[in-house]
């Protein structure tokens, strides 16, 4: 008996042994992806202490927001449970668990009383709406929040904030212009109540760079420069409050520049840095349209030292502009590299070429229509049959003549209409027509 036991002893050791030396494996390789990914390696000091008590601090509060749903669940009490479901997922959110917390968030709506709760509700399925990039969602909600009209009305803050999320769906839908309208209307008590989406001085740069790429001029200075929601955001970013005096003032050159030394910024800002090349570009040309719009013959150098390009860049960025037709009527003289327009006169007289050229188009379609019309008119009067030469295999016939082989009697068929015809007593003149318009004739019996 001893023996046996001790020789399962020994295989239950030998046992553990082989699975310790499976698991070794694993814990190894466990424990070298953390010490790969372990924050000390980026330079992070890590409380693992802190870590710990946070997590457990986490867990209990949790807990006691689940027992307080529970408990607003027993009492069938709307005002609880909507209260402890928005608790459960400002929790969640904090946490950065964005889809538990959105669950959270709608169901909470479904026990709203009233429009000021809903609406309340929706602005923060927006909020989260946003930090997780569901545009679809902020889209919708937008809409269901806008159609509380009576709160829109008592609340300025509230429907600014919804202003400020539909101008971020539209930009993220690159409809700039319509973006920067909207961003212009938002009322200037919105500062820093909204700084979970964006801040004062967001809402100033996305409003501005927008409008310098979209708004002409004279909306430009009311709307922005002069706008009585949107002058104050302005002095937020002096740079560019300047880079606008300069655009309004056309002088294209300054304003290109500090616009170009905030662009590192631009292309690190969350929502604009998609858009931040696309933004600049469009600035860029409508300077150089602009710029060039009071004159006959520009030399591509003095262009060039404007906007900051070696003349090559100039020559290359004005032949986009001509072939997208920002520029019209100019040509570049590559010799001379001068950028020119056409005079009044020469316009004039190329237009005049144009409007002969389309009416002798329009007159000969008019003619050949015309014709054809006649034609079938005549045939159809004369009862005749008119077969192509792909129907005829190029032999002409009458019914029961010695023209050979006919189809049974069909109809005249051009263009998709067909006609019954029998004969007629105009045949040499309805042959002749027929000839000119180089179709094939024959009469029916």
């Amino acid at each position: 008996g001893s023996g046996e036991g001790s020789g399962g002893g020994m295989a239950g050791g030998s046992g553990s042994g082989e699975a310790g030396s499976e698991s070794a494996p694993e814990a190894t390789s466990s424990s070298s992806s953390e010490a790969e990914h372990h924050p000390s390696r980026y330079s992070f000091n890590y409380d693992s202490q802190f870590v710990s008590v946070t997590e457990q601090s986490s867990s209990l509060h949790l807990e006691t927001l689940e027992a307080r749903l529970t408990t607003a669940q027993a009492h069938l009490s709307k005002e609880a449970i909507r209260t402890a479901y928005l608790a459960l997922g400002e929790h969640h959110r904090k946490r950065g668990e964005l889809r538990e917390a959105m669950k959270k968030l709608l169901r909470s709506r479904d026990f709203c009383t009233n429009n000021r709760q809903t609406g309340q509700v929706c602005l923060q399925v927006i909020e989260l709406g946003i930090d997780t990039h569901n545009l679809n969602q902020v889209r919708d909600y937008v809409a269901k929040a806008e159609h509380t009209s009576d709160l829109l009305h008592a609340d300025s803050l509230f429907a600014s904030k919804l202003r400020v999320a539909s101008a971020l769906v539209l930009l993220a839908d690159s409809r700039y212009e319509d973006a920067a309208r909207k961003l212009a209307s938002v009322s200037a008590e919105l500062t820093n109540q909204f700084n979970t989406v964006v801040s004062a001085e967001d809402i100033a740069l996305y409003g501005s760079l927008l409008g310098l790429a979209t708004l002409d001029r004279s909306e430009l200075r009311s709307l922005i420069l002069d706008g009585q929601d949107f002058k104050g955001r302005l002095e937020l970013i002096p740079p560019l409050r300047d880079a606008l005096r300069h655009y309004v003032r056309a002088e294209y050159g300054p304003c290109l520049s500090l616009l170009v030394a905030l662009k590192p910024e631009l292309l690190l800002d969350i929502h604009l840095a998609p858009h931040a090349e696309a933004l600049l570009a469009k600035i860029r040309d409508r300077c150089i349209v602009q710029y060039f719009a009071p004159y006959t013959q520009v030399s591509l150098r003095t262009m060039g030292n404007v906007f900051g390009m070696n003349v090559d860049a100039m020559e290359d960025v004005v032949t986009s502009l001509i072939i997208n037709g920002k520029i019209h009527n100019a040509r570049i003289n590559s010799i001379d590299k001068t950028l020119k327009s056409e005079s009044k006169g020469a316009m004039e007289r190329r237009h005049k070429r144009e409007a002969r050229s389309r009416v002798v188009r329009l007159g000969k379609t008019f003619i050949t229509e015309t014709e054809g019309m006649i034609l079938r008119l005549s045939c159809l009067e004369n009862d005749m049959l008119v077969q192509g030469d792909t129907g005829m295999r190029g032999k002409v016939g009458w019914r029961g003549g010695s023209g050979g082989r006919m189809r049974s009697r069909g109809g005249y068929d051009t263009g998709g209409m067909r006609y019954d015809i029998d004969s007629s007593e105009d045949e040499e003149e309805l042959m002749g027509e027929a000839e000119a318009m180089d179709i094939d004739v024959g009469l029916a019996a």
